[in-house]
């Protein structure tokens, strides 16, 4: 979905796998994650916390005066930098094996067939009706 200048993928088109399964794939790679928390003061020993999926509230708490609120937090408060590293990571892989990017696509079927055709040099001929 398109509005103005903003494209709004649903990860879940691609990757259908839990965050958690996802996250471990990476392995030790979180580029934007990483960043985000170094410049909050995190150590390796407490990244290396953030880096799994759990449930909890990754980049809200950032300091101990978040545990003392008691309303719910607000929908944008539960954004999670390591879905950006996962698609990141993904992004990543489709370029150098098809050099397709996922973001011009709405699934990865649709992906798919597109750098299938790219790689097979197969043509196929428009319908007409």
């Amino acid at each position: 979905m398109k509005v103005g200048q903003l494209k709004y993928i649903d990860s879940m088109q691609f990757m259908n796998s839990s965050l958690a399964s996802l996250t471990k794939n990476l392995g030790d790679n979180h580029p934007i994650t990483s960043q985000y928390f170094k410049k909050l003061g995190y150590t390796e020993k407490q990244l290396a916390l953030v880096y799994h999926k759990g449930v909890y509230f990754y980049d809200y708490i950032d300091s101990h005066d978040r545990f003392q609120e008691k309303e719910l937090l607000p929908i944008h408060e539960f954004y999670n930098t390591l879905k950006v590293d996962v698609w990141t990571e993904f992004q990543k892989i489709s370029m150098e094996f098809y050099e397709l990017d996922p973001s011009h696509y709405v699934s990865a079927p649709s992906l798919f067939w597109d750098g299938m055709l790219k790689m097979s040099g197969v043509r196929i001929e428009l319908l007409q009706i």
